[in-house]
């Protein structure tokens, strides 16, 4: 049997979405982590790199829809919204948390795997925090535009890039490294 209107076109459009969103998320976090193991040489630096930013997407997407609702009475967002949010927030979450990982992984040379930590976040803090306001504020500008999937997406974007650049990636990647010690880039070894 087959059903037409618009309910049904909608139903079937949010199907394939659903499918597809899943499909690209999938896809992505696999092959990224993929990237930045051949990046890395590592085994372990790329689950944690990417375990992080996708911890740090689904942090950005839950505050941000919980906000609308609170603040704005949104009892949902446009479909297209949490993808594009992904594909951004990943991108970006990948790029400095591989400024931060070889910073970290020079220092380990001629440091002490803790002390090393800490100079790489000294040494890439400053870069990373203004390289993340200035991308923050300049989504934030979307928020300004009359075309109201453009103020969601533009609030979803700078709310998640000051999560990533102010809360994962100085505490906590930091404290994984910490937390698995010599193991951090394994098989590569560190003092």
């Amino acid at each position: 049997m087959f059903i037409a209107g618009e309910s049904a076109k909608n139903a079937d459009l949010r199907d394939v979405n659903q499918r597809d969103t899943w499909l690209v998320m999938i896809a992505m976090s696999i092959l990224i982590t993929v990237m930045l193991g051949v990046q890395t040489k590592s085994i372990i630096a790329p689950i944690y790199m990417v375990g992080s930013i996708l911890l740090s997407y689904a942090a950005t997407l839950g505050l941000s829809i919980f906000l609308f609702k609170q603040f704005l009475g949104l009892e949902g967002i446009s479909y297209r919204i949490p993808m594009y949010a992904f594909v951004f927030l990943v991108a970006l979450g990948v790029d400095y948390s591989i400024m931060l990982i070889a910073r970290i992984r020079e220092e380990v040379k001629n440091l002490p795997f803790d002390e090393a930590v800490r100079r790489g976040l000294e040494r890439t803090g400053g870069v990373i925090s203004s390289a993340g306001l200035i991308l923050s504020a300049t989504f934030l500008v979307l928020t300004t535009m009359p075309i109201y999937e453009l103020k969601l997406f533009g609030f979803i974007m700078a709310l998640g890039i000051l999560i990533d650049t102010f809360i994962v990636r100085p505490l906590v990647i930091p404290s994984i490294l910490i937390l698995l010690g010599k193991w951090s880039f394994w098989p590569i070894k560190t003092k």
